[in-house]
């Protein structure tokens, strides 16, 4: 019973580590609502550690060379952007309206707008 007492509590240290990582400016704390949300961020943590060290070693000599880092930047904007169309197109489905987040545009309002934007035009010419 001795030895259960001097044992740290893992799951209480594990929680003031939570607690004490929130507080910082460079960490967002993300509800966990979906079972795939567990996978989706640890894939955003691994991908958030790789992209910062292979912008670190942009033009360095034994670093990745340039066109293959842009490539995967490019690859890594286009999921980024794919995520958010899939977001939209599912609230669309559902009959919900969907709010991006901050820095990102709905895709499927763009859509819309120019559709009635052709139709303006197309009523304007005859």
């Amino acid at each position: 019973m001795a030895k259960e007492q001097r044992r740290p509590n893992n799951r209480q240290e594990r929680m003031e580590r939570r607690v004490e990582m929130a507080k910082r400016d460079d960490v967002e704390v993300v509800p966990k609502r979906a079972a795939e949300t567990n996978d989706f961020i640890r894939l955003l943590t691994s991908n958030d550690f790789i992209i910062n060290r292979l912008r670190q070693q942009l033009g360095r000599r034994n670093g990745v060379p340039v066109e293959q880092a842009v490539q995967f930047l490019e690859r890594n904007e286009t999921l980024r952007q794919e995520m958010n169309t899939l977001n939209a197109e599912i609230c669309a489905s559902m009959g919900m309206d969907y709010r991006p987040p901050r820095g990102f545009d709905n895709p499927l309002k763009k859509e819309a707008e120019l559709k009635v934007v052709e139709e303006k035009k197309k009523t304007k010419a005859k």
